[in-house]
């Protein structure tokens, strides 16, 4: 009995200093105004917002939040509009009007360009520059930019499915972008899952729309923190384990940031295994079924590929390095891939990257970044950019419309 007794009392002395160790740490963390993270709830998707200017969908993941304004200041600065039906844009009448060229634009976040005012972005550009062109003379041009940040091409797909189609349009534009877009449409590689993914089933490609029943705090599995496991009222009432978890996911952030470059990398070449295969599979099989949706439709389908920011950078030298260092023996494999898919499914691709090259070597410029809030030559077009893929993309339009 007295070993037990001795055991009891040393058992309580340890709870009684980690109590008393838990409680002095609480109230230093307060007094201090350290402060940490609290969980997210766990509704489901009917009210996951992942910022203001977006809001769930049932099948699209998010998408844009219908008459949302607010300034946007993380990179480049400008504000934003959202419309009454999710667009970027100004109000268009769901019938189109007579004599009128309507274009449908779809992409990711190089297309929502939250970084440039609205009229500096690219769709924007392109709707004032094709009214110039012989070719359209005596139409009235609208381009509706259906871009919506984070989106890949399974999204678009059931955005063009959802939303394109009632808006009839004469001519709808994928923007691709190479750096993400294979990776967003493989439920493989992508990290996070809320989102839909298309998958073959008996040889078929269809939609999965799993992610409606998937918590919010395990949509992407490298920001799941161990705190995240602990009941929602302990976390949300301990600033130890609000700041525990904070401190653990900027560690996972940075893991996270790690894994897509890598994976990133990998796209620029030859699938090395059978998850990249099917990924590019995938993407080729959304992207004609894309094209022969549109041409149901009587209507003429346009890829855009936009360039990564590496193959286009103004320094040789820095182009050079990267594809060195990243053992990259083609930094422009994915954009001829693309272009072979295109030309093997009989539907035009216009490839951004040479053109944007060529204009940011000759003029020692930065077609992407901001110097204020942004990297330089890195991340999203600037005004710049936007009004370089405008141009480009009107070319392209001119010379080949029939």
């Amino acid at each position: 009995m007295g070993q037990l007794k001795i055991w009891a009392v040393n058992l309580g002395l340890a709870l009684s200093s980690l109590v008393l160790g838990f409680a002095v740490g609480e109230i230093g963390l307060r007094v201090a105004n350290i402060q940490g993270l609290k969980k997210l709830p766990e509704p489901g998707h009917a009210v996951f917002s992942p910022s203001f200017f977006t809001q769930s969908d049932p099948d699209l993941g998010w998408s844009n939040r219908p008459g949302a304004k607010g300034w946007w200041q993380y990179e480049g600065e400008s504000y934003i509009e959202i419309n009454s039906d999710g667009l970027r844009d100004k109000e268009y009448a769901i019938a189109k009007p007579k004599n009128t060229f309507r274009i449908a634009v779809l992409g990711d976040s190089f297309t929502l360009a939250s970084q440039v005012a609205g009229e500096s972005n690219y769709t924007s550009v392109l709707e004032k520059t094709l009214g110039k062109c012989q070719q359209f003379e005596g139409k009235n041009i609208e381009v509706l930019n259906f871009g919506v940040d984070g989106y890949g091409t399974a999204q678009q797909l059931i955005t063009l499915r959802e939303k394109v189609g009632k808006y009839n349009p004469d001519l709808v534009i994928v923007s691709f972008f190479v750096g993400n877009d294979v990776i967003d449409n493989s439920r493989q590689l992508e990290n996070n899952y809320y989102r839909p993914f298309f998958v073959y089933k008996n040889g078929q490609l269809e939609p999965d729309f799993s992610f409606r029943d998937l918590p919010l705090g395990y949509s992407n599995r490298y920001l799941i923190t161990t705190v995240d496991h602990f009941p929602d009222w302990l976390v949300n009432n301990s600033r130890i384990l609000q700041v525990a978890k904070k401190a653990e996911l900027e560690y996972r952030k940075n893991n996270l940031v790690k894994h897509s470059n890598q994976l990133s990398v990998s796209t620029f070449g030859e699938p090395k295994d059978s998850n990249w295969k099917e990924a590019w599979q995938i993407t080729e099989d959304l992207l004609t079924s894309m094209q022969q949706e549109v041409k149901n439709k009587e209507a003429n389908f346009l890829l855009v590929i936009i360039a990564d920011p590496m193959q286009v950078h103004q320094d040789e030298a820095t182009r050079k390095f990267f594809q060195v260092s990243n053992k990259i023996d083609n930094l422009y494999y994915p954009n001829q891939r693309l272009k072979y898919i295109g030309k093997r499914n009989n539907f035009p691709v216009l490839d951004l990257a040479p053109a944007f090259q060529s204009y940011a070597t000759k003029n020692q410029t930065c077609l992407h970044g901001f110097k204020k809030n942004g990297t330089l030559c890195g991340g999203h077009w600037n005004p710049d950019g936007h009004r370089l893929a405008a141009e480009l993309i009107a070319n392209q339009l001119c010379e080949n419309k029939k």
